[in-house]
């Protein structure tokens, strides 16, 4: 696989992640539970940030 095929993979991946934080996070508010809230935003983050940067093309990805 070239690098770009496995950037979009990773990114997929990173979407998950960012949409288990969302779930997480809504798991910490309807239990009411602070600690749980945080490491749902953190995974939220992450994963969001995680990808903008992996879709984001360089000059090596152009043909």
């Amino acid at each position: 696989m070239a690098r770009w095929e496995w950037s979009v993979v990773l990114a997929i991946v990173a979407t998950l992640v960012a949409v288990g934080g969302i779930a997480v996070t809504v798991r910490g508010l309807l239990v009411d539970q602070s600690d749980i809230v945080l490491y749902g935003l953190a995974g939220i983050v992450v994963g969001i940030f995680s990808c903008a940067l992996l879709l984001n093309v360089s000059p090596r990805d152009m043909p």
